[in-house]
């Protein structure tokens, strides 16, 4: 959850030259050189800029090429000449890094086509996505400085600290699960920005089913350790919150949620309380 290796763009130039080329070899636009070198800069300042917006990113040289540019993304899509580009970008990842659990189907342009058509087709700015978190950040102005917007997956560095957290009440005969941005341990800007990404992308209330098949799957080894005492059980949620974030990440929602029951006194002690109609269908 929430960022990503950046993407191998050794093959770029290569795919713009086949997204502007018809398969018989008629060229869509014919770059010219200058375009190219002004392509190749553009490329080079997005890395530096870490995706974040910049007019620099927009030069004039490419104002003629830029509505093919645009257009080039069309061949990303199934059936395109870059379809092998979309397959291998959704192929990098198993879930969307905005969310941590949907499926990549969508490719996201972290800045927006309509505004930097030269970044169409950019590797380092088609992030694997799911359709939910992709339509909700449509609209969104991205960037990694101050101001409302979401990290950026390939750039954002994040630091090593636990800032998602878990506040757990139980209500109505079921657990209920609410997470949120710490701002003590990390940088204030990066924690106004991840705290707009939760509700952005209304997380809250994307999680509830992914908290019941995921509880559904522990369910039965914290039933056996309940026998042995609440202390067993807190330390069998933070153990397996250290291995979760081994293949996660230690701010994932799965990690954040293992934390905070670990901190449930009575949740530890008398698991089959909280766990309800998990405990039955166990």
């Amino acid at each position: 959850m929430w960022v990503l290796e950046t993407q191998l763009c050794d093959a770029v130039h290569d795919d713009l030259r086949r997204a502007l080329t018809l398969v018989n070899g008629t060229p869509v636009y014919a770059l010219s050189a200058e375009e190219w070198t002004a392509i190749e800069a553009v490329y080079r300042l997005y890395d530096d800029l870490g995706g974040q917006p910049d007019t620099a990113l927009r030069p004039a040289a490419l104002d003629a090429a830029r509505p093919s540019l645009y257009e080039a993304y069309n061949q990303v899509q199934i059936g395109g000449r870059l379809a092998d580009l979309r397959a291998h970008l959704l192929a990098s990842t198993n879930s969307c890094p905005y969310c941590g659990f949907g499926e990549p189907k969508d490719l996201d342009h972290y800045l927006p086509r309509s505004v930097y058509g030269e970044l169409a087709i950019y590797p380092n700015n088609l992030v694997p996505s799911c359709g939910p978190c992709n339509n909700a950040k449509r609209a969104v102005v991205p960037g990694i400085g101050p101001g409302p917007g979401l990290i950026h997956p390939y750039f954002q560095e994040l630091p090593e600290a636990d800032f998602l957290t878990a506040e757990i009440t139980f209500e109505d005969g079921s657990l209920d699960v609410s997470f949120a941005i710490d701002y003590e341990p990390i940088n204030p800007d990066l924690a106004a920005k991840l705290q707009f990404q939760l509700e952005r992308l209304k997380l809250n209330q994307r999680y509830p089913a992914q908290i019941n098949k995921f509880i559904n799957e522990q369910c039965i080894s914290i039933l056996m350790l309940r026998e042995l005492g609440a202390e067993l059980v807190a330390t069998w949620l933070r153990r397996n919150a250290v291995s979760l974030a081994d293949s996660f990440h230690r701010n994932d929602w799965r990690v954040a949620l293992m934390r905070a029951l670990a901190e449930v006194p009575e949740f530890c002690a008398n698991p089959a309380a909280y766990l309800g109609d998990y405990v039955r269908a166990a």
